[in-house]
């Protein structure tokens, strides 16, 4: 099954981040609303990461590694089911379907339904 957080750079949650992102709050808070510049003019951020900066990544890396935590405490080690992140991008395997749906389920608890798209890959 592939997943991605769809518009995720421009559109994360900065209540969910705030809520669910183990970093000191208001140095986050300070990142999320540090906006960018171009062409010598202050582009205020207010949704989203800003974009083209360093915490961009890592929020989204921090975010799915809350995902791949859950889904190992979740799953005895017997139903082999794995996790591959890239970005906001991720990818589960699993043995069967039935493991996939409520890993889906399970991802699906953890964040903002909204903002998730999935789809099922074909061998």
């Amino acid at each position: 099954m592939e997943g991605d957080i769809r518009g995720c750079f421009d559109n994360i949650s900065h209540e969910w981040l705030l809520k669910n992102v183990p970093l000191e709050r208001e140095v986050l808070k300070q990142w999320l609303k540090a906006g960018f510049v171009e062409m010598r003019q202050l582009f205020p951020t207010n949704a989203g990461t800003p974009q083209g900066g360093i915490i961009s990544p890592v929020l989204a890396n921090l975010t799915l590694d809350g995902i791949e935590g859950m889904l190992k405490e979740h799953f005895p080690r017997r139903r082999k089911v794995n996790f591959i992140r890239y970005a906001d991008d991720f990818i589960v395997t699993a043995t069967d379907r039935e493991t996939l749906e409520t890993a889906k389920r399970l991802i699906q608890q953890s964040l903002p339904h909204e903002d998730l798209s999935y789809r099922r890959r074909r061998p």
